[in-house]
C-alpha cells in the first residue's frame, strides 16, 4: 500500500521540553492537507523530562537516539520517515503555519534542487532574558539562509530535501556536533543539486543571549576540529578565528547603517566570541573532547 505521507518533518530536541512543545503545536497547525505529513520528534537522550513530555503528545512520533548530537538525531528520523520530502527545523524554532506548504511549493516549481533553504526571522522569546547586543548581533550575522544559499550551503533551522537525496549520500556526517548540515549541502551541491532559498517559508527562531551565542561558538569550534584531520588543524582554526573577527569588524564598522551604539554592542560581542574561539581550541588541542552545548 502506497503511503499517503508526501512530508516528514523531523526535529531533534534535547533537554527543551518547553520550547519543544511550542515548536511542535506549530507544526500540527500546518496548513497543510491533514494525513499527508509526519511529525517525527527525536530526543536526543535527554536527561531531563523532555522526552516522556513529547511521548505523550497525541498526533506525532516520538522516538530517542542515544548517540550524542543532533545529527545523529536527524539521521535516526530519517531512517524511519515515509515522505517523498523530508523537511528539518529546531526544537527551539516556531514555523509559520504556511511554512511547509510554501517550502513544497518552491519545491516543485525547482529542477535539480537539493535543498529548499527557507527563511528565519529572529524573535524576543517572552520567557528568555536576551540583552539588545545580543539582538543585535543576531541581526547582523545570524542565520543569513539567502546568503548560505548563495554559497551552495543551508542550515537545518529551515531545510527541506527529497529523502532519497538525503539516503543516496548516507545522510548527515554524525561524527560532528555542529556543521552537519553545511557538509550535507556541500555534498549535495557537488552531486550536481542546487540549494535554492525560499523566502515565503519562513520560522521564527528565538534570539540568543549572550551565553548562547557562545555556546554555539564552542559548538561550531568543536565541529570544525572534529572534521579536520590534518596536521596543524589548531593553528589553521586560529587563523579562521582571526579572519572571522577580522571581516566582522570591518562589516560592523564600514559597512553597516546601524546607531554608533549598536556598533559598539556588537563589536563587544564579536569580541568575546573571538576569545571564547582561542580558548576552546586551546582545549580542544590539549584533549578536551568537542562540546555539544
Amino acid at each position: 500500500m502506497t503511503s499517503k505521507i508526501k512530508v516528514s518533518v523531523i526535529v531533534p530536541v534535547w533537554n527543551d521540553a518547553r520550547r519543544i512543545v511550542k515548536c511542535v503545536n506549530a507544526l500540527k497547525a500546518q496548513h497543510f492537507a491533514k494525513g499527508t505529513f509526519e511529525i517525527i520528534i527525536v530526543d536526543n537522550g535527554s536527561n531531563d523530562d523532555t522526552f516522556k513530555v513529547v511521548s505523550e503528545i497525541d498526533g506525532i512520533t516520538a522516538i530517542q537516539e542515544f548517540a550524542p548530537g543532533s545529527y545523529a538525531a536527524r539521521n535516526k528520523g530519517l531512517s524511519i520517515a515515509k515522505g517523498g520530502y523530508v523537511a528539518f527545523t529546531d526544537a527551539d524554532c516556531v514555523p509559520d503555519e504556511k511554512w511547509l506548504e510554501e517550502l513544497v511549493n518552491c519545491a516543485e516549481k525547482q529542477k535539480y534542487f537539493g535543498v529548499i533553504a527557507g527563511d528565519i526571522h529572529f524573535f524576543k522569546d517572552e520567557d528568555e532574558e536576551v540583552d539588545e547586543a545580543s539582538i543585535a548581533y543576531e541581526n547582523f550575522f545570524s542565520m543569513d539562509q539567502e546568503a548560505y544559499a548563495k554559497k551552495g550551503v543551508c542550515i537545518t533551522a529551515n531545510w527541506l530535501s527529497k529523502r532519497e537525496d538525503l539516503l543516496h549520500l548516507g545522510g548527515f556526517n554524525a561524527k560532528v556536533k555542529s556543521g552537519g548540515d553545511h557538509d550535507m549541502a556541500k555534498r549535495l551541491t557537488q552531486s550536481g543539486l542546487r540549494v535554492v532559498f525560499c523566502s515565503e517559508a519562513f520560522v521564527k527562531h528565538p534570539a540568543r543571549n549572550k551565553s548562547e551565542i557562545l555556546k554555539k561558538r564552542r559548538r561550531v569550534i568543536g565541529g570544525a576540529w572534529d572534521k579536520r584531520e590534518q596536521k596543524f588543524k589548531s593553528i589553521k582554526l586560529t587563523w579562521d578565528a582571526i579572519k572571522l573577527y577580522v571581516k566582522r569588524t570591518l562589516i560592523v564598522f564600514l559597512t553597516s547603517n546601524a546607531s554608533f551604539k549598536e556598533r559598539i554592542s556588537v563589536f563587544g560581542v564579536i569580541t568575546s566570541i573571538f576569545f571564547v574561539s582561542l580558548s576552546e581550541i586551546l582545549k580542544l588541542a590539549g584533549g578536551k573532547q568537542s562540546a555539544r552545548s
